[in-house]
């Protein structure tokens, strides 16, 4: 290998270094107005009466966008969503959520918009409100939906009901395996709903024409999103990604380019919406609220012999994704180890709080939180060693995963070992003022596979007229340095230096389909789309080499300089050269196709679940003081098969990046609403951060056996570190303090009367 393994700095990083990255906030369009959103103050009410003729007669006011202008115009739907389409451009009968979109002002600027908001006149008449999840699906809840609008197969609401989804998954005999079991374990597990809090705030620049649109965006699903616009508006759409300055599932899907779409057709101009960061809190994405029921038997030497895991994730007012979000990660609840007999049981429930969505993992980061600090549990009750136990039960290759799946490059006890060797050394030891301990914890992630085989990706790789070699792949660049993955694979591929390379992305109109930049999927995906595109390449730029330099294109070589002959490297033609005398640039299209059935050596057929799976294991030494509950990380430790590393510094720089975003959520970030569904931590003046003073040392490692299929070996990682943290933290608060957690944050209230409360019943 000449570029993949090697780690130079990404594309973009000079002028990311010195400010001249353009993000989405800095873009202007030339005659663009300005919107501002007009939300609902309560979390549930019917829309009794809008007036909005006094806003509209505002000096500067372009137009104003409520429920009547919607329903006027035939050529524009109402609904929206991914897989879910329940969410109306702006609210038609009732409001579902404090923040919901009740009318869009637009005007000649952000001031006049704002003023214009204050004119509007609502009437609102109050509504039962369920800011819970169970109360939400208690029989006899006021429903929040009269009807479900499910677009995807998978996804199974139950009418009548909050439950937006329903879904099972079932291996064995369960009750059988309870029955072999020496011991039944039963534990509940909690987390409260969190902000993204990416740097860069969402915003959209909407330009609908009678024939045509334009969206830029700084969404991470740029084609799924065209497609939305494209059945809403009935006419072609554009989506234009340029850098996004962090996402992290919040940008998964569409969210405010409808209705800045929709406003944009009603002003006949292009139209800017800036959301505040004070309205991501508000009326953004969120991850969701989420409760679980775990229950494991083992036999006395801490076989698992059955586990049944019910889970309850909170979907917020409209399901756009959030019903899949929790769906997806019925495969991973049972975690990474083989389990005979198993049964998972999955709700995505409506309430009134804010869409949920994606969050760097899904739930899975919270199902690891459940069965990892449960299985510290187990091996304590029953004297065995917490690493010891782990390893008798961990999933290898070979082994037949609840889904049917072979499992296929585990290496997960290698990755349980690298965390472990990472934190080597004696246990650390508490005193009179701090309370110390280690904790450990393992992973299994899963990634977007339809059911069917599909082409999920496609790039293109042209070699023009300058030389130089060009990538189009439709992955998104948000901060993980997917361009410069992107073209370490395709000059690896060609044979050429990086240099030589250069990346258009994210335009539609520019690059070839992609299903989305989520679930840790470029790297195999479009890398396998491009090491397509860029192999198909190769071989076409030495056959037109080769009618120049009347040789066969086995007898030639590509390098940086152009094709050569092996034999003779005096013999050559420049890539210009060979371009000028083609008389048009070259270009090959790549695909990868995923899903299906995996068939092995014997000739045995496996269901594909996963196009591959994640596996990971951390470690963590924390700090706790007995005079306050606070918790400090001193070490953090992570190892994770990755498959093979395209670019080793910033796959490390990912992990770090993930371990460092869910310090956040395991210690101290939740999202907090009153008893009227009104957020109280609504800016991060009361919605704390992760700082550079709470990050601890890291030890990362790389496990890299190689994925076959993957380009170059390689699989995806960018989201497992922040899953398998919290698990490491609370095991090793436990091991510091005696006491069991069933829910984060650990703020340090909580931690100190937890303390004080086994103090008490220590001392009886």
């Amino acid at each position: 290998m000449r570029v993949v393994g090697s780690s130079p700095p990404t594309l973009e990083a000079e002028d990311k270094v010195a400010g001249r990255t353009r993000y989405l906030p800095d873009e202007v369009v030339p005659g663009m107005a300005h919107a501002k959103v007009l939300r609902s103050p309560y979390a549930h009410a019917r829309l009794v009466f809008i007036d909005a003729s006094p806003a509209r007669a505002l000096p500067g006011v372009v137009c104003v966008l409520t429920r009547d202008e919607v329903l006027a115009d035939p050529r524009v739907g109402n609904l929206y969503g991914y897989v879910f389409r329940d969410a109306p451009l702006v609210a038609i009968d009732r409001v579902r959520y404090q923040g919901d979109i009740v009318a869009v002002v637009v005007a000649e600027d952000v001031h006049t918009a704002e003023e214009a908001l204050e004119l509007i006149d609502v009437e609102y008449e109050e509504l039962p409100r369920l800011l819970d999840a169970e109360e939400a699906m208690s029989p006899g809840a006021p429903l929040i939906h009269d009807r479900m609008y499910p677009i995807a197969s998978e996804l199974h609401p139950i009418e009548g009901t909050n439950v937006c989804h329903r879904s099972t998954l079932e291996t064995g005999d369960v009750e059988r395996g309870f029955a072999e079991a020496d011991a039944v374990f039963e534990d509940v597990y909690e987390a409260p709903p969190v902000q993204h809090c990416a740097l860069e705030l969402h915003a959209v620049i909407a330009d609908v024409r009678d024939d045509a649109m334009t969206v830029r965006t700084n969404c991470q699903a740029p084609f799924p999103l065209k497609a939305e616009l494209e059945r809403i508006f009935k006419r072609p759409a554009r989506v234009i990604v340029s850098y996004v300055g962090g996402g992290f599932g919040s940008k998964s899907r569409d969210r405010i380019e409808a209705v800045v779409a929709a406003a944009s057709n009603l002003a006949k101009r292009p139209v800017r919406l800036v959301l505040t960061q004070e309205e991501t809190f508000l009326a953004g994405y969120i991850r969701p609220a989420f409760k679980c029921w775990i229950k494991t038997g083992v036999t006395r030497d801490g076989i698992i012999t059955a586990r049944s895991y019910r889970f309850i994730t909170d979907a917020g007012a409209y399901a756009i994704t959030g019903a899949r979000s929790a769906n997806n990660t019925v495969k991973v609840a049972a975690g990474p180890y083989r389990i005979p007999n198993a049964f998972v049981e999955c709700f995505a429930v409506y309430t009134n709080k804010p869409p949920s969505a994606p969050y760097r993992g899904l739930p899975t980061t919270q199902h690891t939180m459940a069965y990892e600090t449960q299985m510290d549990r187990i091996a304590d009750e029953l004297g065995i060693d917490r690493v010891e136990i782990r390893k008798r039960n961990l999933l290898k290759d070979g082994d037949i995963h609840i889904t049917g799946d072979l499992i296929r490059s585990s290496h997960v006890a290698e990755c349980l070992d690298g965390a472990v060797a990472a934190l080597s050394g004696p246990a650390p030891a508490g005193d009179e003022q701090t309370l110390r301990g280690r904790g450990f914890g393992c992973t299994i992630k899963y990634t977007l596979t339809p059911p069917q085989p599909s082409v999920e990706s496609e790039a293109a790789v042209e070699l023009g007229a300058d030389g130089r070699f060009e990538v189009r792949a439709a992955t998104v660049n948000i901060g993980q340095g997917s361009d410069t993955t992107m073209a370490q694979i395709a000059a690896e591929a060609l044979g050429v230096g990086l240099e030589q390379m250069r990346v258009v992305h994210s335009d539609t109109a520019l690059v070839p389909p992609d299903s989305s930049t989520t679930a840790s999927r470029s790297t195999y995906h479009m890398g396998n789309a491009v090491l397509d595109a860029a192999t198909r390449l190769r071989a076409e730029v030495l056959e037109v080499a080769s009618g120049l330099l009347e040789e066969e294109p086995d007898a030639l070589r590509l390098d940086g300089d152009g094709v050569r002959l092996a034999s003779a490297p005096e013999r050559r033609v420049a890539l210009d050269e060979l371009v000028a005398a083609n008389g048009a640039p070259l270009l090959q299209y790549g695909q990868c196709e995923v899903g299906g059935e995996y068939v092995d050596e014997q000739g045995k057929r496996y269901p594909v679940a996963s196009t591959f799976w994640t596996f990971a294991a951390a470690g963590a030494e924390v700090e706790v003081s007995r005079e306050t509950g606070q918790i400090t990380l001193s070490r953090v430790s992570c190892a994770v098969n990755v498959g093979r590393a395209v670019n080793p510094v910033s796959v490390h720089k990912q992990i770090e990046g993930g371990l460092g975003m869910e310090l956040g959520p395991t210690l101290f970030e939740r999202l907090v609403w009153d008893g009227d569904g009104q957020l109280l931590t609504s800016s991060l003046l009361d919605y704390p951060l992760p700082t550079m003073s709470t990050m601890p040392r890291y030890e990362t490692a790389l496990v890299e056996p190689g994925f076959p299929g993957g380009p170059y070996g390689a699989k995806g990682m960018g989201e497992v570190g922040s899953v398998v943290l919290p698990a490491a933290v609370l095991n090793a608060v436990y091991d510091a303090t005696g006491v069991r957690f069933h829910s984060v944050p650990l703020h340090p209230e909580a931690v100190l009367r937890a303390l004080e409360e086994a103090g008490e019943a220590a001392n009886g």
